[in-house]
């Protein structure tokens, strides 16, 4: 009996749920199949198996920060063939499926695994509900019901496609490859922490902790009965979908603040370097610029750090006063569904 080991990151359960599909039929053609749901302080199995399938979904156009840091870590010393199923989101629009990008996520991980001499041979996408719901509303019973059949089929043809060994392997082309994965490296440095620390319980909150119990990276804490968010967020929107209350919003507030600070110290910042900069440093003009632009990027990250770790500490404390916490609360995503695929549960295994 050959062995497989199915590696995966889920944020709202639909790549749990094109994974539990995957394991059920591959056990059902004689496989042995085992299961890493790749989390905070997971690691990779020191043994070799026969294959190995990789899932995860496509976040900003890549994989998961923590699931490519995870990979990361796979012994370089085995050639055990490889396929990789990246799960993209889709909204309904006048009664049609509009499917998400994957982008460039499938080719990076590929080119990662390829570089430790995995045989990656077999790559795909699968579609199912988009759960960003920071930004968008989540689908209507009824539109997640044909998203998700649409889902299944590609799932299945991936199944299909794996057992038969076919060799196939996707490409978005050379344009795309480059502006999503820039895009997306700057979406893993910088915009999932952001997004995270716009995060807000509001005063429905019960303080059951289900959003510190199952955030992947740990990076939810509590703090006078209420969840804060650290600056390790993935932004798989897990807590904002799977909160009993639908306490968890986006703080418009918050994101206006924060974005004019940010904004405000980045502004200042390049103003002083180009204004005193010559003043203070003797060297010729062509070299002073290329200081001037590198100066002006480390004060932007810099500025950027404390945006979002003393000045967002000091906005958190005031929060714990009820009527600014209140003020803090007002958000568009009070009003949008949430959504979890059907049968996950975040605390379960499969």
């Amino acid at each position: 009996m050959k062995t497989i080991f199915i590696h995966y990151f889920t944020g709202t359960g639909n790549t749990a749920h094109s994974v539990k599909m995957i394991a059920e039929k591959l056990k059902q053609n004689d496989f042995k199949v085992e299961l890493f749901q790749v989390k905070k302080g997971t690691v990779p199995p020191s043994i070799t198996p026969d294959f190995h399938i990789v899932a995860f979904p496509v976040l900003s156009w890549a994989a998961p920060v923590l699931m490519k840091k995870y990979l990361s870590m796979f012994s370089p010393e085995t050639h055990a063939p490889t396929s990789i199923l990246a799960v993209q989101g889709a909204l309904m629009h006048d009664g049609k499926i509009e499917r998400g990008y994957s982008g460039q996520a499938l080719e990076e991980i590929e080119k990662m695994l390829r570089r430790k001499n995995y045989e990656v041979f077999y790559t795909a996408v699968a579609t199912f509900p988009d759960n960003w719901t920071q930004v968008t509303n989540p689908c209507s019973p009824e539109e997640i019901e044909q998203i998700f059949t649409l889902g299944n089929s590609e799932v299945e043809q991936f199944i299909t496609n794996f057992l038969h060994m076919k060799h196939e392997l996707f490409r978005c082309g050379t344009g795309n490859k480059i502006w999503t994965y820039l895009t997306s490296l700057l979406f893993g440095l910088i915009g999932r922490r952001i997004l995270g620390k716009f995060y807000i319980a509001d005063d429905h909150c019960t303080g059951c902790e289900i959003c510190v119990k199952s955030c992947p990276v740990s990076t939810i804490r509590m703090d006078a009965g209420k969840p804060w968010w650290g600056t390790h967020c993935e932004d798989c929107n897990r807590c904002i979908n799977i909160c009993p209350e639908k306490a968890i919003q986006v703080s418009v507030p918050l994101f206006i603040i924060q974005t004019i600070i940010s904004i405000s110290l980045t502004i200042w910042a390049i103003v002083a370097i180009l204004r005193y900069s010559h003043l203070l440093i003797d060297m010729p003009e062509i070299y002073l610029i290329y200081l001037e632009i590198a100066l002006i990027i480390a004060a932007s990250f810099l500025l950027l750090w404390v945006s979002i770790v003393p000045i967002d500490a000091f906005l958190r404390l005031l929060m714990k006063i009820p009527r600014v916490r209140k003020f803090f609360s007002k958000s568009y995503t009070a009003g949008y569904r949430r959504y979890i695929a059907p049968g996950f549960k975040p605390l379960a295994k499969l």
